[in-house]
């Protein structure tokens, strides 16, 4: 299986956009995969956003740090979350 790790910060109306495009290369490619989004203290509604996409795929995982740590610490935190044999990163954007 594959963890992407997604760092999010204000990213609120992308998470839509990132999760089905991944979702579906990935699906399309039969790649097992999880997405998982770090919301890195986001002052918009990206959380909420995560959360509705997760409840709708159940590939779709999501973090919600305290405060805004950066995007290394985001990183860290969804390795740590990451279920699969490989795990590769990318912007939310």
């Amino acid at each position: 299986m594959l963890s992407v790790i997604i760092p999010s910060y204000n990213e609120e109306e992308n998470i839509p956009v990132t999760a089905a495009r991944l979702h579906q290369v990935l699906e399309d490619a039969g790649i097992s995969h999880e997405l998982i989004f770090v919301d890195d203290g986001s002052a918009d509604g990206t959380y909420a956003a995560i959360a509705r996409i997760a409840g709708e795929l159940s590939a779709v995982k999501g973090v919600k740090l305290s405060r805004n740590f950066g995007k290394e610490g985001a990183i860290m935190a969804g390795l740590a979350q990451a279920k699969g044999d490989c795990c590769a990163l990318i912007d939310c954007d």
